[in-house]
């Protein structure tokens, strides 16, 4: 019983399934065919008595043989030798036995109409009993009786062919259909083999994508395709974790710093106790900083931001970033070039801080006394927004990562403080209202950084 309760794989339910639709359909098919033969033998038997039937009552009627004390014995034993397997009996009113074939003698025919069949022994017959209305003295019946031996024989030997094939055709079907969908099912034999290999310290395995394509073969793709993104998603989880425990380990450093050198010093020299205070106040708006940043880009990966898009002035969001901007700022030349009435649709706070990233970074690392410029127009019912510095450029090679979450050209760039998560605050704004962002840099001459909206532009002008 315990086997009965297993779960069973799913090659023998396939082939259970099959083997079974096969045997049922064999069955339907071996018993139609030994009814149908039964029926027809049947059929052909009553009609042999039938045409005995026939021929004899005509030929009895013409002889007159039924007045004979014979009652045409003879004549029935001539049609006897022919047929082979046709007798006959003749009865009197009162049922007594007139005259019958010598292999009728001990058999108990009744006489009923219409065909009828007697077995005794292994002897089969079917007989029809026909009544002799030939005189008043002499009425009674005739009974024509075939032997079914043959026929008979016949149907059993086709009955044990029928049984045989039967159970050899299910033997046969069970095993083809199990080899079958053992072949069949081997590809998900391997798949399963491999995903059990796949741990969350090894992501590299992959299913084999073999030909021809069939519908395991785009299971096996999509299954590679979640793999690929899972792994990368793993990855940068992982770098994301790393580098965060690296950035927060810097500040955290400072701050215990500080804090020992307060519990030993700072409690009796005011220097030091207010040195050690501004830098903890320093440190802690840097962790803070970089907390709703990562919160960001958190809520950003989740999408649960609620992106508010609407259409508002650009010319107005320009004005009053610059005004922001130029209270905190007197060392650089910021300069605007924008179109008049220029009509934006998104998300206002967002645009907005997205500028804002660009524009700190280019002060950042531009030197005092340079330039920054802000650009802005349509161009072939796109919205361009440019950002232009004479900053210290960034090398080639590192400007396809500069929007990688705390990513760092290099060393003397790290030194500029920043959480290293703005350009990716930026990145994802843009892709969030169906940007495209590029950067063009010359080390040593400066930054030029392109985006365009499309779609995105209502110019009222």
């Amino acid at each position: 019983m315990k086997f009965f309760r297993k779960p069973k794989k799913i090659s023998w339910k396939l082939t259970l399934v099959y083997s079974s639709m096969f045997i049922l359909i064999l069955l339907a098919l071996n018993s139609s065919v030994y009814f149908i033969l039964n029926n027809y033998i049947e059929r052909e038997v009553k009609n042999s008595i039938n045409s005995t039937l026939q021929y004899v009552l005509p030929q009895l009627q013409r002889s007159q043989l039924w007045r004979s004390t014979s009652y045409g014995a003879e004549l029935l034993r001539e049609i006897s030798e022919i047929e082979g397997n046709i007798y006959f009996r003749i009865l009197n009113q009162e049922g007594q036995i007139m005259a019958e074939s010598k292999v009728l003698k001990d058999v108990e025919l009744p006489a009923v109409s219409g065909f009828n069949t007697v077995r005794e022994g292994d002897k089969n017959f079917m007989y029809s009993t026909t009544e002799l209305p030939f005189s008043l003295f002499t009425n009674g019946y005739l009974q024509i009786v075939r032997d079914k031996k043959v026929e008979t024989e016949f149907m059993k030997q086709l009955f044990n062919v029928l049984v045989f094939t039967s159970v050899v055709g299910s033997i046969v079907a069970i095993m083809i259909g199990y080899t079958v969908t053992r072949k069949t099912l081997k590809p998900i034999s391997q798949m399963i083999k491999t995903v059990n290999n796949i741990t969350v310290s090894d992501l590299s395995q992959r299913l084999e994508e073999k030909e021809p394509r069939d519908e395991l073969t785009e299971l096996a793709e999509t299954f590679n395709s979640m793999l690929d993104r899972l792994e990368e998603a793993f990855y940068r989880q992982q770098q994301f974790v790393s580098d965060a425990s690296h950035e927060l380990r810097t500040p955290i450093s400072v701050i215990q710093g500080y804090i020992d050198l307060l519990d030993r010093w700072g409690k009796e020299e005011a220097e030091i106790r207010d040195e050690a205070i501004e830098a903890i106040k320093k440190e802690v708006t840097n962790i803070k900083s970089m907390m709703e940043s990562l919160l960001f880009l958190a809520r950003g990966d989740s999408e649960d931001i609620n992106v508010n898009r609407q259409e508002f002035d650009f010319n107005e969001l320009i004005s009053e970033i610059i005004r922001e901007t130029s209270l905190l700022e007197e060392e650089h030349h910021l300069d605007v070039d924008i179109e008049a009435n220029l009509r934006f649709y998104g998300d206002r706070r967002l645009i907005k801080q997205m500028i804002r990233i660009f524009v700190d970074n280019s002060i950042k690392y531009t030197p005092a006394g340079g330039d920054i410029l802000i650009q802005a127009f349509e161009e072939e019912a796109s919205f361009v927004i440019k950002i232009k510095d004479t900053g210290e450029g960034i090398p080639e090679e590192e400007i396809p990562h500069i929007f990688e979450r705390f990513y760092r050209v290099d060393e003397s760039r790290s030194e500029k403080k920043g959480t290293g998560l703005g350009l990716s605050i930026a990145s994802w704004i843009i892709e969030i209202h169906g940007g495209e962002i590029e950067v063009e840099s010359t080390v040593g001459e400066g930054t030029i950084i392109t985006v365009e909206f499309s779609d995105n532009v209502l110019n009222n002008a």
